[in-house]
C-alpha cells in the first residue's frame, strides 16, 4: 500500500511540472508584451509633458521690458539707438574689439543664424546695437567677455524673441513651423527693414523698432 501511494505520488510529478512550464511559456510572453506597452505610454507621456507652449516657454526664458540689467539700464527698445550711437561714434581699440568677438563669437545671429553675432551677415541695426552695448561694456563698464555675452545674450532675447522662444521649443521637441515662429532667416527673406517686433532686423540705416 504504502508502496502503491509512493509510486502514485512520484507519477504526479511530472504532470505539474509540465503544467508549470505550459504555464511559464504563456506568462513571459504576456509580461514582455505588457512591459512593452507600458514603456510606450510611459514614453508617450513623457513626451506630452515635455512639450511646452510658446507662452510658456516665453515666460521661461524672455526678459520683459523694465527688467534690470548687469550694466544698470533697464531693458527698454528706447535704448536701441543709444547702442547703435555707441558703435558709430565711439571707437574701441583693437584690444577690446577682440574682446567684443571673443564675447560674441559663441552666439548665433538670430536675424541670420549660420552667422555668428561677432559678424552677422551685415551692419544691421540689430547688429550694430550689439556690436555698440558690447563695446561699451568692455570700454566703459570694465565687462570680461562672459558678462558681455550674458548681457548680449539677454539684450537678444529681449529685442528678437520670438528666434529665441522657437529655438527652445525646437530643442524640447516641438515643431516651431506651427507657431509660424522665425527660423534664423531674416536677412534672406527681405525682414532687413521690419522692426524688431515684427522679427525684423530694425532696418539698415534710420531704426525701425
Amino acid at each position: 500500500m504504502s508502496g502503491r501511494t509512493r509510486r502514485k505520488k512520484k507519477s504526479k510529478r511530472p504532470a505539474a511540472s509540465r503544467l508549470v512550464k505550459r504555464a511559464a511559456y504563456v506568462a513571459i510572453p504576456l509580461l514582455t508584451i505588457a512591459i512593452a506597452i507600458a514603456g510606450f505610454l510611459l514614453l508617450r507621456g513623457s513626451e506630452t509633458a515635455s512639450a511646452a507652449t510658446p507662452e510658456e516657454v516665453r515666460e521661461e526664458i524672455i526678459p520683459e521690458a523694465g527688467d534690470p540689467t548687469a550694466y544698470g539700464l533697464p531693458l527698454s527698445l528706447d535704448n536701441t539707438q543709444q547702442f547703435i550711437d555707441y558703435y558709430e561714434s565711439a571707437p574701441i581699440t583693437p584690444e577690446q574689439q577682440r574682446m567684443v568677438d571673443e564675447a560674441l563669437l559663441p552666439l548665433k545671429a538670430p536675424c541670420c543664424d549660420d552667422n555668428p553675432m561677432s559678424t552677422c551677415c551685415c551692419d544691421c541695426n540689430l547688429a550694430k546695437s550689439v556690436w555698440g552695448l558690447s563695446g561699451y561694456l568692455i570700454a566703459e563698464k570694465g565687462f570680461n567677455a562672459k558678462d558681455v555675452r550674458s548681457s548680449a545674450l539677454q539684450w537678444l532675447r529681449f529685442i528678437h524673441s520670438d528666434y529665441y522662444v522657437g529655438r527652445e521649443l525646437e530643442s524640447r521637441g516641438v515643431d516651431p513651423d506651427r507657431y509660424d515662429l522665425p527660423r534664423g532667416d531674416a536677412c534672406y527673406t527681405g525682414r532687413c527693414e521690419l522692426p524688431f517686433t515684427d522679427s525684423g532686423c530694425g532696418g539698415m540705416g534710420v531704426l525701425r523698432q
